[in-house]
């Protein structure tokens, strides 16, 4: 610190010379003046780096840790473009200060151009993140760019099969974790970055219900990913952020080569529609509900009256009600029952049975 201080008070000392010789260009400083300047000025420096020097490297040792901490939560798109941003920042101040070069050598002139790159360098960074999505696109139309894609979306599709992009709707849903650890539920799964921020967004929001879903789904997440037996991984998609969420899903599902996993309607038929395979937890659970018909024989917890006088209402596992002739009077017992009839209607399937002598 010592050496940097005293290169510092040096570097100001010749800072101040140079703006001396703009400004009174006729009179020169003598050798003593000089000898007297840079000395002073390194010793100056050297005794300010020495007592600021604790400050100065916990300074330094913080913001380097805060860098790296920020640098790994970018990916490689960001990092790619906000590099370009920075040195296309830094080429048109260098086209700028080339014009101002044909006003002379001043501290106007100079002050203006250290202006001029640490603004548009800081501008360039800036755009240049916020941007990434543009930039990935505008990359992925080049020739090179789409033949590296092509190969990669085979690739992908060759080396996980069983892949399964995941949505907003399944991952607040509440059941995909048990269905998870079941083990039907067979190769990697894949959570796009826009389904993640979405889920964010949720989490945070105004709304208690909106905040509720979004924070069970992102509750989710931790608990799959601490899951050893369950592949899943958060992947950045090239994706434009102007389109519709479900939109990008679909896009990704079909880069990919994998199946949409989801527990919302509207996205599977949509899915369906584009020719893509989609897993549904909702039809899941319509095929795992339990089959009755006329004949068989249950044993049935009757929890409360029915409409009709003497009935009796209880419900299956599976959540269907079933009623029960004669069993009124067995309110909050179990009793043995045959099905006698099951009817269909647009809310759902209603059982029919009377109890057995």
């Amino acid at each position: 610190m010592l050496c940097l201080g005293a290169g510092a008070g040096v570097a100001l000392a010749f800072l101040c010379v140079q703006v001396h010789r703009m400004t009174n260009a006729s009179g020169a400083l003598n050798l003593g003046t000089l000898v007297l300047l840079y000395g002073g000025m390194g010793a100056l420096g050297a005794l300010m780096g020495h007592l600021l020097s604790p400050r100065l490297i916990t300074w330094c040792s913080e913001a380097v840790a805060a860098l790296e901490k920020h640098m790994d939560t970018l990916s490689l798109a960001q990092l790619a473009a906000m590099c370009t941003g920075l040195i296309t920042g830094f080429l048109i101040a260098a086209l700028l200060t080339q014009v101002l070069d044909f006003l002379g050598d001043s501290i106007f002139t100079l002050a203006f151009s250290a202006m001029l790159y640490v603004v548009l360098g800081v501008m360039g960074l800036t755009i240049g993140k916020r941007r990434t999505e543009d930039f990935a696109a505008l990359l992925s139309h080049l020739p090179v760019m789409r033949e590296r894609r092509s190969t990669r979306r085979t690739n992908a599709g060759a080396d996980n099969p069983g892949l399964k992009v995941l949505d907003g709707a399944v991952m607040t849903d509440g059941r995909l974790e048990a269905v998870c650890r079941t083990g039907f539920v067979e190769g990697e799964l894949l959570l796009p970055d826009f389904v993640l921020e979405e889920l964010r967004q949720m989490a945070e929001s105004a709304d208690a219900t909106r905040r509720v879903r979004g924070r069970r789904g992102l509750a989710a997440l931790e608990h799959l990913q601490a899951d050893e037996h369950i592949r899943l991984r958060v992947e950045h998609t090239d994706r434009l952020p102007l389109q519709e969420t479900d939109v990008r899903l679909l896009s990704v599902v079909r880069d990919m080569n994998a199946s949409l996993l989801t527990s919302d309607l509207g996205v599977s038929k949509m899915a369906r529609a584009a020719g893509l395979p989609v897993l549904n937890l909702n039809d899941l659970a319509c095929a795992l509900r339990t089959v009755t018909a006329a004949g068989d024989v249950l044993a049935v917890r009757i929890t409360k009256e029915g409409r009709e006088a003497g009935q009796g209402v209880g419900y299956l596992e599976d959540g269907t009600m079933i009623v029960i002739e004669g069993g009124s009077s067995l309110i909050g017992e179990t009793a043995e029952v045959t099905v006698s009839s099951v009817l269909q209607t647009n809310a759902g399937r209603m059982v029919f049975a009377r109890v057995n002598d």
